[in-house]
């Protein structure tokens, strides 16, 4: 990197006046942020589209367009989108996923499924039991407080402890839940495989081939037809 010292410049331990510089001209190249700045003033575009990584670039580079150009390019974000297919949706549907719940894994995903296969009626015993509890000892709190601050102070200990039992309680009926329906470990798998490979999003993971294989070569004009372009937001879409 190159770092100018009054009217020379510093590289590394060398110290480099302008004319050797501009003498050596072909072999210096600009930095990410000068990077765009250069390649916009041999070809001016209007518009600049990006994903999140390089508009951050772009947004901390203004301060060189404005001094440099005058002028920058419109900032687009690029289409980011995960692509479904009909057993992926239908899946989905069913357990009522959204696309966050996988960002804690196949494991953290299995565990949201298996809370949907969990009967309402245990699961809403659970929540009233573990309410009941906080409220019983919510309520006892002030008598023991006037009575020993340091009995309140064990109390809110124990208060914890009981809820964090019912809350492991609710964890093993989930997980018996999912035990009992088989397809649901595998239905984790599958999902997590397409939706989130490897904990990525799947346009960081897989290449467009497959997807041309399973939905047709006309792929690329349908998206292009469905996505809304100057929306930064991730879409979900089932072609």
């Amino acid at each position: 990197a190159l770092r100018r010292q009054g009217g020379w410049y510093q590289a590394g331990g060398r110290r480099l006046e302008p004319g050797e510089l501009a003498a050596r001209a072909a072999e210096l190249s600009p930095n990410a942020l000068l990077r765009p700045v250069l390649q916009d003033w041999l070809l001016p575009s209007v518009a600049y589209v990006g994903g999140p990584a390089e508009l951050a670039y772009l947004a901390q580079a203004e301060t060189l367009y404005r001094t440099l150009l005058g002028r920058m390019p419109v900032a687009v974000p690029r289409a980011a989108f995960t692509l479904l297919d009909a057993r992926s949706a239908k899946l989905m549907k069913r357990y009522g996923l959204t696309l966050p719940d996988f960002f804690g894994g196949e494991q953290a995903l299995a565990g949201r499924m298996a809370a949907a296969l969990t009967p309402p009626n245990v699961a809403r015993g659970v929540e009233e039991t573990s309410a009941a509890v906080a409220a019983a000892v919510d309520s006892l709190r002030p008598r023991l407080e006037a009575f020993d601050p340091t009995l309140a102070a064990a109390l809110g200990r124990s208060r914890a402890r009981m809820l964090y039992q019912l809350s492991k309680i609710g964890r093993k009926v989930a997980r018996e839940a999912l035990r009992r329906d088989g397809r649901a470990a595998g239905d984790a798998a599958y999902l997590s495989a397409l939706v989130y490979p490897e904990r990525r999003l799947q346009e960081r993971y897989y290449g467009i081939l497959p997807f041309l294989a399973r939905h047709g070569l006309d792929l690329p004009g349908r998206l292009l037809e469905i996505l809304p372009l100057n929306c930064p937001d991730h879409v979900v879409y089932a072609p």
